[in-house]
């Protein structure tokens, strides 16, 4: 098999066509759930109390992720192994094992959350009086839903093995309607304790949705609790190198949590911003890994590590060369996006001024965000879960040990900097870590990203070259001048990219040219 032939499976229409259909549809629901955010925000303001509940519902979702994670991972190849070779008896038995183990886990966790909500807030600037209280009654309203969380991580696998992806991409969005609901209907009445209770109903609702569909394929839940079952030893081994590994990751985002509580009014912007920028890209990501993941485990099964390494370069490739402009374009057209879609109610231009420098800091990460979660799949496809776990504290010291250097010269902004030269010094290490693995691999990979980086700095001049003629032209402040100064700047931006990386013969553009001739063939014939 050669690496054409090999590699065309990344580019066939089925796996395109799933991408594509799983990526609208977390895209959308990022957006919705930025959406809700950015309602809630301009209708309380960013005052202590809603702090107090940003922080509170980070939380848990926090502490749960290592868990999730780990979940996720074992989940789907045990199950779909079983569907794989018509055990479905074996299957349902796993499923109905996991759920049961996992439930009662995650009861045990919500009942230490609840005990240590009392000294959480002391960590923070939450920790006197009424903001105190308040703190420590969100926490034990809000720890529950991990509950929903460990449900929602199982149904998701369940479905992704019956290869059903719409569902397991679209759970956000009941949570984020029942949020924007509770503002526009009840937030006058029930004020920001209420906004607790709709978040916690909308959450548990993630979970819920996925029943029905998980139904329609065939499961049925039988209560099923034994530590002894093989499926059960094989899940333990698999998950606890990634439990250990995201747990670093975990901590990581508590720790950059709790320190910006310190400083007032950020942590409801840090959410705010990662919605836009980290969660956007990882939307992005997971719906390429969702499909590929699969691709590089049955490539690694069959010893094929031609087939293997080809799905892999192609993937990187094509991620980067995405992310580069994504890249410049958040750095560059910060001021215009926020000003269009934050600036509204009770949010200040001093709010959007904060916000703009935690976005550039976020910014300047995302490569090393989106292709470490790439490569960590890469690790997992040939069952290597111990690398990307001692990454995962790599990145942890160093983002620990450069935040607490940065925030004495730039303040709360030194936190998501940390944070992304860390991303990107554990890409760095996996790249290197995979290389020594299974060999060469990625040839051209890095003239390519020279390539895509020298054309996003084009991109970006131009783009800023834009800004300034529209500030300077455009003095209005109306919705439409706001769509303008961003709009422009945007497809600038593109076209410029675009001409580069053709220019500059980027490879990874072949792939995405034969799909669209591809693609254009196949409706004309029709």
């Amino acid at each position: 098999m050669n690496n054409e032939n090999a590699g065309s499976k990344i580019v066939s229409k089925g796996i395109a066509g799933s991408v594509s259909f799983v990526m609208i549809i977390m895209i959308f629901s990022r957006l919705l759930a930025l959406v809700s955010t950015q309602v809630y925000m301009s209708y309380f303001g960013l005052d202590s109390f809603l702090n107090i509940y940003s922080f509170a519902v980070s939380v848990p979702n926090i502490v749960f992720n290592c868990f999730g994670t780990a979940l996720a991972t074992v989940v789907i190849p045990i199950y779909a192994g079983h569907l794989a070779k018509g055990e479905n008896e074996k299957a349902a038995r796993f499923a109905n094992n996991i759920i049961t183990v996992a439930s009662t886990f995650t009861a045990l966790l919500v009942l230490v959350g609840i005990g240590i909500s009392p000294f959480l807030p002391k960590l923070t600037a939450f920790r006197t009086g009424e903001e105190y209280s308040f703190a420590v009654k969100a926490l034990m309203i809000m720890m529950p839903v991990m509950l929903f969380y460990g449900l929602n991580y199982i149904f998701q696998g369940i479905l992704q093995s019956h290869g059903k992806y719409g569902f397991p991409a679209f759970v956000s969005v009941p949570s984020s309607l029942v949020v924007i609901a509770y503002v526009f209907l009840l937030g006058d009445k029930y004020g920001i304790s209420g906004l607790l209770v709709a978040t916690f109903i909308g959450l548990s609702l993630q979970a819920l949705i996925l029943i029905p569909p998980a139904v329609a394929s065939g499961f049925r839940y039988k209560f099923t609790f034994s530590l002894k079952d093989e499926d059960m030893k094989t899940a333990g081994k698999m998950a606890l190198p990634v439990l250990i590994g995201v747990s670093a990751y975990q901590l990581n985002m508590f720790y950059n949590t709790t320190m910006i509580a310190n400083f007032e009014g950020m942590v409801t912007l840090l959410t705010y911003v990662q919605n836009i920028v980290v969660y956007m890209v990882l939307a992005f990501v997971y719906s390429v890994t969702a499909v590929v993941y699969p691709k590089l485990s049955e490539s690694a099964s069959k010893n094929d590590t031609q087939g293997y390494k080809y799905t892999l370069s192609s993937v990187l490739g094509s991620v980067m060369m995405l992310l580069v402009p994504v890249t410049f374009g958040f750095i560059t057209v910060r001021k215009p996006l926020l000003e269009l879609i934050a600036n509204w109610g009770k949010i200040t231009p001093d709010d959007i001024e904060k916000a703009g420098m935690l976005m550039l800091m976020y910014s300047i990460g995302i490569v090393g965000i989106g292709s470490k979660e790439i490569l960590d799949r890469a690790f997992y496809a040939i069952k290597n879960t111990k690398i990307p776990a001692i990454n995962g504290f790599v990145i942890m010291g160093v983002n620990i040990a450069l935040s607490l250097v940065l925030i004495n010269f730039i303040g709360a902004y030194g936190i998501p900097l940390a944070y992304s030269v860390s991303s990107l010094t554990g890409l760095c290490v996996l790249l290197f870590m995979l290389k020594r693995k299974i060999g060469a691999y990625g040839k051209g990979l890095g003239a390519d990203f020279i390539k895509c980086l020298i054309s996003g700095i084009i991109m970006a001049l131009a783009v800023t070259g834009v800004n300034v003629l529209l500030e300077s032209a455009i003095v209005s402040t109306g919705i439409v001048s706001r769509l303008v100064k961003l709009i422009l700047p945007v497809l600038t931006g593109i076209i410029v990219y675009a001409l580069c990386v053709l220019v500059l013969k980027v490879s990874a553009l072949d792939g995405v040219i034969k799909t669209v001739k591809d693609k254009f063939i196949k409706n004309k014939n029709v």
